[in-house]
């Protein structure tokens, strides 16, 4: 076959409506395991496996099997009733890519919040996936399942920032002792501030007119005035929204 009509051919199967369908009918199925998944629904995620589905992780290594794959999930994240996994995929991150056969590539980026019981839903991690479908007596099952690349959310800062003068970000300018790290250094730095404590260096920008993001990483720290001074004399560092860190001002 000349490369003019291989050309010719792939695009009449890009074009073709059984490729949309069979798009449509994947991510559908997609849709109904992670719905079971968030659930624990057993019986609906095993309906969407074939019985020879091999599941690769990159921490726990391969399980083969429906049977295993299914003890597997039962034993981890569904295991404890007092907390559950909600699993949600990155907003556009969804990649669809047909094989001949009866297969399909799905694969993207997913993020899992954890719900303890008595607690508040927290953002636990995030991790790649590319999962083979394959098409089984009318309906289409996860054969292979690739999950890798498990780790923490990317920090993203605020896209903007409060403009503070030049007077207020000196008032925040100084030494702190903290708790915890000990020696902490604030100062000016641009539009905001630069703060150094040990090996930890970050840039900070005003997201009110006290408080403070990293650009670096998810911290925030709050700058504290005594009633009777114009400074600020204490200072408070977030982490996931609790404070892991409280300094005052020495100098």
């Amino acid at each position: 076959m000349s490369p003019r009509i291989m050309l010719a051919a792939i695009l009449l199967l890009v074009a073709s409506p059984a490729f949309a369908s069979d798009e449509q009918a994947v991510r559908d199925a997609d849709a109904r395991y992670w719905q079971a998944f968030n659930t624990c629904d057993m019986a609906a995620m095993e309906g969407l496996f074939t019985d020879d589905v091999e599941f690769y992780h990159d921490k726990t290594g391969l399980t083969s099997s429906k049977v295993a794959v299914i003890d597997s999930l039962r034993k981890g994240p569904c295991a404890d009733p007092k907390m559950r996994l909600r699993r949600e995929a990155v907003e556009g991150s969804l990649r669809f890519h047909p094989l001949a056969g009866g297969y399909a590539l799905l694969s993207g980026t997913h993020r899992f919040y954890a719900t303890e019981t008595g607690k508040p839903e927290r953002l636990d991690g995030q991790a790649e996936f590319t999962n083979l479908w394959q098409s089984v007596d009318g309906q289409w099952r996860m054969r292979r399942v690739f999950s890798y690349a498990h780790g923490p959310v990317p920090y993203v800062p605020p896209a903007t920032h409060l403009a503070l003068p030049a007077a207020a970000l000196a008032a925040f300018a100084g030494r702190y002792r903290g708790e915890h790290v000990g020696a902490i250094v604030v100062s000016v730095d641009g539009d905001g501030l630069e703060l150094v404590a040990g090996p930890l260096v970050v840039h900070l920008r005003a997201e009110s007119p006290t408080r403070f993001f990293a650009l670096e990483k998810d911290l925030h720290f709050e700058f504290i005035a005594d009633a009777s001074k114009q400074h600020a004399s204490r200072l408070s560092v977030y982490e996931n929204g609790a404070v892991v860190e409280t300094a005052s001002k020495v100098e």
